[in-house]
This record gives C-alpha cells, structure tokens and sequence, in this order.
C-alpha cells in the first residue's frame, strides 16, 4: 500500500512540474525550406560549390590547390560532365602527393564510357580506375552533358569520400582489415 501512494505522489509531482513549465520563454526559429532545383547545375553553382572545395581542402589537408582557371563563369549555362570531370582531375592531381594508401585500381569499363575529346578521356579513365569516379556514375557512363543538382552531389561526394580514404592514416587499432578481419 505504501509503495503505491509513493509511485502516485511520484507521477503526481512529475505531472505538477510539466505543466508548470513556461514554455513562451523558449524562441521558435523557422528555417527556409530547401528545395533541390529540377533543372541542371549551373556553372556559377558549380564554380562555388569547387572554391569551397578548395578552401576545405588547404584547411583539411593543408594542401595548396593551384589556382583554378580563369572563364567567363555563366549564371544561367549549365556545366558539363566534360568540366566537371576536369575540375576534379585537377584537385585529384593537387592532392595525390598526400595520399597516405595507394588507390586500389578498379576495372574500367571502356565500352561503357561516354566522353568527347581524348583529354576528357584520359582524366575519366584515371579517375574512374583508381575510384574516384563511379564506373558506372552519372559523369563516367550519362548520356546528358549537362548534370542534375543530385548527379553533381553524388560524384562529388563519391569523390570527396575517397579522397578522404586515400589521405586518412590507418592505425592498426582502429581498422579492423589490417588486422585480417
């Protein structure tokens, strides 16, 4: 009998203390919704979303990515897989002397690739061998030049994970495969 009229003062209490809360102190914050646009990336999207890159990249890594090139930057145009796959051969190449394990290198399905001039070419085949472009990706095997907003997030950040694969050093107490399990 004594423990039941403790556990109803108990619930009792917790009731008495809820409802006494004031919650009119408390400030409510509305955040704009964000919408995924249907339409292609633009190269000023592109543009910015590759100099915060760079940024992450000299404050990460500590790594001083040569300066990207100069072109007239539309706000309208869309960006090409071609330009795309430029950009992240150059940061590949920027970053490549800090690579603590080497790549292991992926089958590359030729017949699969679509490109348009032998430089595009030779940077996708490097790339999608050493994974840092999905062999099967949007910018590795899509018919469109241009990209959705969820084709360049998903190749950069495909990219962005291995890069940090490839420059993260494994400690033998933390990676369970170098210990063979």
């Amino acid at each position: 009998m004594k423990i039941h009229a403790f556990v109803s003062m108990v619930t009792l209490c917790f009731a008495a203390i809820s409802f006494a809360q004031d919650d009119s102190g408390l400030k409510k914050t509305s955040h704009p919704r964000i919408i995924a646009s249907p339409g292609p990336v633009t190269e000023a999207e592109a543009d910015a979303t590759f100099k915060r890159v760079d940024d992450l990249l000299k404050a990460v890594l500590h790594v001083t990515v040569s300066p990207r090139p100069v072109h007239g930057v539309s706000a309208g145009s869309p960006i090409t897989k071609e330009e795309v796959v430029k950009e992240l051969s150059r940061l590949y190449r920027a970053v490549e002397p800090w690579f603590s394990n080497t790549p292991n290198a992926t089958k590359v399905d030729y017949a699969r690739l679509v490109f348009k001039t032998q430089r595009e070419k030779s940077d996708l085949v490097l790339l999608v061998r050493t994974g840092f472009i999905g062999n099967y990706g949007p910018l590795a095997t899509g018919k469109t030049q241009a990209l959705t907003v969820q084709e360049f997030g998903d190749s950069l950040g495909y990219f962005l994970a291995r890069l940090g694969e490839c420059t993260h050093t494994s400690s033998t107490k933390w990676t369970p495969y170098l210990h063979g399990i």
